[in-house]
């Protein structure tokens, strides 16, 4: 049945949304928006250490030290070569793993290349694939979050299967889109796949962890990660600055990751979805922005054990008492009424 759909609701492609680049010479401390989400005090814990991260983009520079001996089961769904011509794949991946670029740089990754020619279906087959390999794989060795730093025109096929993968725990981080002006109250057009229930959909911030103006708003965006002028990996051994949207949701990418991770050396097992959202959506920093650009804060991955109730309101999203905005949103009890977040 769903192979039926394919054909009968394929629609425009996919495209990247457009994003800004800056060459920049190779630097050796700590890029600033990895000490802005607070990973290195995560690392203490783990460092995302050998879960497993799929990118649905560009491609990647398999051969770039940043990724040295952690690529797993990559493939290429377009007719072209594998090598990421454009760039964003990479870029995307260093935020996520890069050993000196990324926020969980012990985690593998799994490049699934879908901008290219030849192959009209080329997502749809990506997210396919990756049920595919989870229904076979180790629970070691399970993919256990997807990045779509991408959006386009609605596809009822790829949202099935993005349903399908956040219900058999895998978490689906997707970018809001470059559209905006800055201003919340302006109507603009949502962006698919970040307008859907099923996936975390991450808003960009500028290095003053204010939203960036170029950053989509509207209803439904979760949380907001640092997106202007990151420094991350770029094809052929280098490295520049972009910013956007899709330089942002790797960020959580990242830091799924490492609750996976976590979560796996404490309890033995893998996370359901639920369960790592809860903690996930913990970890969030009020600032004061409209939630229209930036949810309810930005990334914060400062580890901590504490006994958090924890919250879930009708949209999907998960926040702890201390942050939540209860006077717009009936909210219900997620699990339990303290859900003790252990690492």
């Amino acid at each position: 049945m769903v192979r039926r759909c394919r054909y009968l609701f394929s629609q425009k492609p996919m495209a990247l949304f457009p994003y800004q680049t800056q060459d920049v010479a190779p630097q050796a401390e700590l890029p600033w928006n990895i000490t802005q989400v607070n990973a290195p005090s995560f690392w203490q814990k783990t460092k995302g250490d050998g879960v497993v991260v799929a990118i649905i983009d560009t491609g990647l520079d398999v051969s770039h030290a940043e990724f040295a001996g952690r690529i797993v089961a990559g493939r290429n769904f377009t007719t072209d070569s594998a090598a990421d011509a454009d760039g964003h794949g990479t870029n995307v991946a260093g935020i996520i793993g890069g050993a000196n670029t990324g926020v969980a740089p012990g985690c593998r990754i799994m490049p699934l290349k879908v901008f290219g020619s030849g192959n009209g279906f080329a997502f749809q087959d990506a997210f396919r694939y990756i049920r595919e390999y989870n229904s076979k794989a180790a629970d070691a060795d399970k993919v256990v979050a997807v990045n779509c730093s991408w959006g386009g025109s609605y596809d009822p096929v790829i949202h099935y299967i993005i349903r399908e993968l956040v219900n058999e725990g895998v978490g689906v981080i997707v970018s809001a889109g470059n559209a905006g002006d800055g201003d919340p109250e302006t109507s603009e057009i949502w962006n698919w796949p970040g307008f859907l229930w099923e996936p975390i959909t991450v808003g960009a911030l500028n290095q003053d962890g204010q939203p960036a103006g170029y950053s989509s708003s509207y209803d439904g965006i979760d949380l907001g990660a640092p997106g202007t002028l990151i420094y991350s990996a770029w094809p052929g051994g280098g490295y520049k600055l972009l910013s956007g949207t899709s330089m942002a949701a790797p960020h959580v990418t990242g830091a799924y990751a490492l609750l996976v991770a976590a979560f796996k050396q404490r309890e033995g097992r893998l996370p359901r979805g639920d369960e790592v959202e809860c903690i996930l959506f913990k970890h969030i920093k009020a600032t004061g922005a409209d939630e229209r650009l930036s949810g309810t804060g930005i990334l914060d991955l400062t580890y901590e054990t504490k006994r958090w109730p924890l919250y879930r309101v009708q949209t999907g999203a998960f926040y702890n008492e201390a942050g939540a905005d209860t006077t717009k949103e009936s909210l219900v009890v997620a699990g339990f009424s303290a859900y003790k977040v252990r690492y």
